[in-house]
Formats: structure tokens, C-alpha cells, sequence
């Protein structure tokens, strides 16, 4: 685990984190909108701009040839922190039910307590099922927040059902990473 914290002075500053950066700081407007019931068009945009940023950072890294260590931690992270919040938010605004948000928040936090028992944490590639659940939970939510709009509001029910299968998927992908990260571990540290 001292691995993925081990950081170069100045590894931040690239045009890929501050991008990451702006995801993080959308969240909290997102929710707020989501949450007040107001703003349906501008809270789809804000949405958007998140869900894109998140494309974004990772092609100006490889593109710009500006990885870095904290680019690889904080990407995941807010990642993890926008689907959650968003989740959460969704669920408060009535418009999705809670088992979703619960089942996606309790397996993020089952992988990441898996982090800390693992040899090689920071060696975990995203499989395809992760890659599938990021896609359809991901088009769920956007379909959620489509749905919020007057003249789209027919969408609910199918976005509720792909966000709903998006965290199945989320389930069964966190699954798959805790096993591949417990059967790393030292003997005799993870049962």
C-alpha cells in the first residue's frame, strides 16, 4: 500500500489532474441540482462535462505524455466520489430506489478495504466486466438525469432499470477485483 502513496514533489501539476480536478469540483453542484429537483437541462450538461472529463484526462495523459502517480490515484478516486454522490443524490431526488445506491456504495467500500490486504494493489487492471459496468451504469444515470427534463420524463422507468443493471454489474465486477486482490495477498493476512 506505501506504493500507490509514494508521490514525486510536483507529479500533480499536469493539464490531465487539473481536469481531474474540475470533475471533482462538478459534483457538488450536480448533486445540489439533483437533489433541489431544479436546473434539468444544466444539471444533464454538468453531468456531461463530468462524464466526458473523465475520457478526457486519461487521453491529454497518454497524448500529452503527462502520466503520473497522482494522476493514477486521484482519477479512480473521483471516479468512485461522482457515482457515489451522484447515486446518493439521485436516490434523496426520489428518482432512483436505494437498493442501487447501497449495493454500489457497500462494494466500493468492500473493494477498497480488499486494497489494503493485498500484496500488489496498484497492479489491479479494470477487467471487462468493470469496463461493461462502467458503460451501462454510466448511460443509466444519464438517462436518469434525461428523464428529469419535461418532454423525456418516458425514459424513467428504462433508466432505472439500466442503472439497476449497471449496479449489478458493479457488484459483480467488485467481486472479481476482490478476488483477484485477495489471492495476491501474503499467506496468512487475508483468509
Amino acid at each position: 500500500m506505501s506504493e500507490i502513496l509514494q508521490l514525486r514533489p510536483g507529479d500533480w501539476r499536469t493539464i490531465p489532474n487539473l481536469v481531474t480536478l474540475l470533475r471533482l469540483l462538478l459534483i457538488l453542484p450536480i448533486c445540489g441540482f439533483i437533489i433541489s429537483g431544479g436546473q434539468p437541462v444544466l444539471t444533464l450538461v454538468l453531468a456531461a462535462i463530468f462524464g466526458t472529463t473523465d475520457w478526457v484526462d486519461g487521453f491529454l495523459a497518454r497524448r500529452l505524455n503527462q502520466t503520473s502517480r497522482f494522476g493514477q490515484i486521484l482519477d479512480p478516486i473521483a471516479d468512485r466520489i461522482g457515482v457515489a454522490l451522484i447515486l446518493v443524490a439521485l436516490t434523496i431526488g426520489g428518482l432512483l430506489p436505494w437498493w442501487i445506491a447501497v449495493l454500489t456504495l457497500l462494494m466500493d467500500l468492500a473493494v477498497t478495504v480488499s486494497l489494503f490486504f493485498a500484496k500488489d494493489p496498484g497492479s489491479l487492471s479494470v477487467s471487462i466486466i468493470g469496463k461493461v459496468r462502467t458503460a451501462v451504469l454510466m448511460v443509466g444515470l444519464v438517462l436518469v438525469l434525461i428523464a428529469r427534463v419535461p418532454q423525456w420524463q418516458a425514459l424513467a422507468e428504462p433508466a432505472v432499470l439500466l442503472t439497476g443493471l449497471g449496479a449489478v454489474l458493479h457488484a459483480l465486477a467488485g467481486l472479481g477485483y476482490i478476488y483477484r486482490l485477495l489471492a495476491r495477498a501474503p499467506r496468512g493476512e487475508a483468509g
